[in-house]
This record gives C-alpha cells, sequence and structure tokens, in this order.
C-alpha cells in the first residue's frame, strides 16, 4: 500500500498539546539532571556516581516541577486551545449563516423575478403570432430558463437546502440517490447506526460538504463504477471515508491538484475544525479519502 498522503503542513491545523509538551519538559528536565548529577561526582574528584542517588533526585527535581508546569503551562494552554475551538466554531457558524442568507435571497428574490419573466414571456409568446417573434420569445425563454437553473445551482451550493430540511443524514441520502441518477454510479452510503443529531451545526455543515467535493472529485478525475461512502464515530472523534474504484491515486490526486479547488477545499475544511485529511491507495486499486475529525462534546 501507498504511504498516506497527509494535508499539506501550511493548511493544516495543529492542534495544542499541553500534556504532550509538559512531558517533554519534564523529560528533559529529567535527563538534564540526571547527567548533572553523574557528571559532578567526577566533575569534584569525588567517589563514583551512584545511579540510585541520581535517579532519585532526578524524581524529586520532576515531582516538584510537575505542578508549576500544571499552572504555569498545562492549564493555561488548556484554556488557550478551549477558546481556540470556540472561536473556529462561532466563525464557521457565522459563514454558514452568511451562505444561508445569501441563498435565501438568491432563491426568492432572483429566482422569482426570473420566474416571473418566464411566465411573462410565455403569456407573450401564446399572443405572438408572427414565427420571428415566436422563435426570439422562445430564445430568450431558453436563456431565462437556463439563469433560473444556474440561480439554484449556485444557491444549493452556498447552502444545501436539503441540510436544512432532512438533517445530515437525510442529505447524505439525497446526495448519494442524486449520483446515482445523474452519473450512474454505484454508490454505497454506510452510516450504520451512528447518531448523527447531536453534531454541532458547522460539524455537519463540513461533513457534508467535505463528501460533496470527494464524491465531485471522483465523478470528474476517478473514471470510477463505484463509489463507498462511510462515516461513523471514532475514539472520541469522527471517521469519514470516501472510497472508489476509479484509476488510483496518483492519476486522481493529479487532477484534483492542478484543479485547484479539490483537495483544497477539503482541507480546509478539515483544518479549520480541527481534523486531518490522509489520501490512501487500496491494495484492491482506487483511491481512499479519509478525514478525521475531533467531536466536542
Amino acid at each position: 500500500m501507498t504511504p498516506p498522503m497527509t494535508s499539506p503542513p501550511s493548511a493544516r491545523n495543529y492542534p495544542v498539546r499541553p500534556w504532550r509538551v509538559s512531558l517533554t519538559i519534564l523529560m528533559v528536565v529529567f535527563l538534564a539532571e540526571l547527567v548533572l548529577m553523574l557528571m559532578l561526582p567526577v566533575v569534584l574528584g569525588e567517589d563514583q556516581p551512584v545511579w540510585l542517588d541520581a535517579i532519585v533526585d532526578a524524581t524529586i527535581l520532576m515531582l516538584i516541577l510537575l505542578p508549576v508546569l500544571w499552572y504555569t503551562a498545562i492549564r493555561p494552554l488548556q484554556q488557550l486551545a478551549s477558546m481556540r475551538a470556540d472561536l473556529l466554531e462561532t466563525f464557521v457558524s457565522l459563514q454558514e449563516d452568511e451562505r444561508r442568507r445569501i441563498a435565501f435571497d438568491l432563491h426568492d428574490e432572483i429566482g422569482q423575478s426570473l420566474t416571473s419573466v418566464m411566465m411573462g414571456l410565455r403569456a407573450l409568446s401564446e399572443q405572438t403570432e408572427g414565427s420571428d417573434d415566436k422563435q426570439r420569445i422562445a430564445d430568450l425563454r431558453t436563456i431565462v430558463n437556463h439563469a433560473v437553473g444556474e440561480v439554484r445551482r449556485i444557491a444549493n451550493g452556498l447552502r444545501p437546502a436539503a441540510l436544512d430540511h432532512l438533517g445530515l443524514e437525510g442529505a447524505l441520502q439525497r446526495l448519494a440517490e442524486d449520483i446515482r441518477q445523474i452519473h450512474d454510479l454505484e454508490v454505497e452510503l454506510d452510516l450504520g447506526e451512528e447518531d448523527l443529531t447531536g453534531l454541532s451545526v458547522p460539524v455537519q455543515t463540513a461533513v457534508y460538504r467535505i463528501i460533496q467535493e470527494a464524491t465531485t472529485n471522483v465523478v470528474r478525475h476517478a473514471q470510477a463504477s463505484q463509489v463507498r461512502i462511510g462515516l461513523g464515530h471514532r475514539n472520541s472523534g469522527l471517521l469519514l471515508e470516501v472510497e472508489d474504484n476509479g484509476r488510483g491515486l496518483a492519476t486522481v490526486d493529479l487532477a484534483t491538484r492542478t484543479g485547484g479547488m479539490g483537495l483544497t477545499g477539503i482541507t480546509q475544511r478539515a483544518s479549520l475544525l480541527g481534523g486531518e485529511l490522509s489520501i490512501l491507495a487500496p491494495s484492491g486499486g482506487g483511491t481512499l479519502l479519509r478525514v478525521q475529525l475531533p467531536v466536542r462534546q
């Protein structure tokens, strides 16, 4: 199996791990104190160093430093990480609220106006007798009809209506059905027995967007006939997988990178919530995209 390709450092979100930082500091202090206690008798020309005494002294120093690190490093870093997560969640929520508002304006204002124009052109066509005028009206109706479709497509891209009306599970089922019908792909949607209603709105939105963009990449670049979408809880986080039986890692990776928006969009959404993207090449062929997202209780 090809080694996994993870998201680039410039786009990855590195979460703060206070305990790891503190343990590293304690280990460095322990080793430094141990070396110092072993070297000091030699430097002073005294008796041979005693390992047991050196280990005891280093351990006592670590026990003294532990509460100091707890109040000066661990607790402040934990509070900082919590504040950072809150700010990111608020940012995502505000972004989605703005997307929802713009989508609503597009659909209800511009979309309805274009629909009214379409109805007026239809009525005018029925009253017109000249063939040339009818052809011009028919051409205008075609243009307006295309504009209505584009407005709906843009509005749905800004904020999928299915996500608001059906929830995450229903929206994913609708997305899978659309892929089957429109692109003639065999889609396996594996949600297991997971309860997705407890996920926060930013996480639900990110999951839907990531799956939407990943399946779009499959349709455009992978030349696949099957795609599997998996979503479930793992440990304290959420594991998301999109796997296809298409051309494989190298060609798909090249295509999506040259496209510019495929992997970049997925990476940014995952990183914004403290997640990580990996791309694997299964032994049976195809490509496996895996995203791990932390889920805050």
